[in-house]
């Protein structure tokens, strides 16, 4: 896991990117930082391949800035994939004919963050659930599969 100052300084790089701090944003961030972690990789493998799994409407779809910041698959350079989903938001990472990670946001943390989410994203709330979100140990947000 990041230290708490490199996540920090993460979430401030993808803040700049997306437009505004959210939890979704940092799950992304979280899922993007997992996914190098356990193929024991960096962000600057032109073999890294990742696709994600997330209903395409604003909270849930800022996760997609979330793995871009990270792992540099971008969808301008093909190497992230997006598919629709409705009820999770899951991540395959990979790196072709090597290891494979997918991970998940656990299905109750899905439920409890869209009822505490705000309607208004930039609200002091908001910001205060994205913290939350970023300081939860990731065995209480994610499950995590390895192949």
């Amino acid at each position: 896991m990041a230290t708490r100052q490199n996540l920090d300084s993460i979430i401030n790089k993808a803040v700049d990117f997306h437009g505004h701090i959210g939890p979704f944003l940092v799950i992304g961030i979280r899922m993007g930082l997992i996914g190098l972690r356990e193929l024991e990789t960096t962000p600057d493998n032109a073999k890294l391949r990742s696709a994600i799994s997330v209903e395409r409407v604003v909270p849930f779809s800022c996760a997609i800035d979330g793995i871009q910041v990270v792992t540099k698959c971008t969808i301008g350079n093909t190497k992230l994939q997006l598919k629709k989903a409705s009820k999770t938001i899951s991540t395959d990472f990979q790196i072709p004919g090597g290891r494979h990670v997918t991970v998940t946001l656990k299905p109750d943390k899905l439920m409890e963050l869209k009822k505490a989410l705000p309607t208004d994203i930039s609200s002091y709330e908001t910001i205060k659930l994205a913290r939350l979100v970023a300081a939860l140990p990731e065995e209480k947000l994610f499950t995590i599969l390895r192949k």
